[in-house]
């Protein structure tokens, strides 16, 4: 296989980015970030699929129903990410396109999490913060859905509630305080470091 010719220009890019102390701690910052959102809702999508599976409890445990290996795993046995987001396809909590991006999204969470010194000493690398708005609102999605669909169902407190006037972000805000939190760092961490940019750019 012929080498790749070496690029003078990019192995400089690559040595002012990792001696850039901000940049360092930008990539690093939203990349923890992007993969505890990612995760976030990772979990979120599994558990509470588990939960609307779950047939009581006894000294091992929760106990899943059996529909849950058919219905949910059967839907793609080799990824149980992949599975819980089909079963929300099929029950039309999500669209198709949603799981692609989500496909995406785990695709660059996997680079973070394996290649994360490609974030710091690569000049073509960089987290895909915007990334992390689309995954809040997905979660908030799937929030929402679960509460109209199911808490609003089963909870005869709930059961008056006018669920097509409800403020969702009022009602689910406790459900989507630790993601806004994030998001709200990210976008933060964001708008310093294009100050930063503008403020080096005004010196030159």
């Amino acid at each position: 296989m012929q080498e790749k010719p070496f690029d003078k220009e990019k192995h400089y890019k690559d040595w002012l980015k990792f001696l850039d102390e901000n940049e360092v701690k930008f990539q690093l910052i939203t990349a923890s970030l992007y993969l505890t959102a990612y995760d976030l809702l990772i979990d979120t999508i599994i558990r509470k699929i588990e939960e609307f599976y779950t047939d009581g409890f006894d000294e091992n445990g929760f106990i899943i129903s059996k529909r849950y290996k058919t219905e949910v795993r059967g839907l793609y046995k080799k990824d149980i990410v992949i599975a819980s987001t089909k079963w929300l396809v099929k029950n039309k909590v999500i669209t198709e396109s949603e799981l692609e991006r989500i496909k995406i999204f785990k695709v660059h969470r996997n680079e973070l999490a394996h290649e994360l010194t490609k974030m710091i000493a690569d000049s073509d690398s960089n987290t895909k913060t915007e990334f992390v708005t689309e995954i809040r609102d997905l979660y908030f999605k799937i929030q929402k859905w679960w509460f109209v669909e199911f808490e609003v169902q089963v909870n005869p407190d709930l059961g008056h509630l006018d669920t097509d006037k409800l403020d969702y972000n009022e009602v689910l805000m406790i459900h989507m305080l630790p993601m806004d939190y994030m998001v709200n760092i990210v976008n933060d961490e964001i708008k310093k470091r294009a100050e930063r940019k503008s403020t080096a750019h005004n010196t030159i």
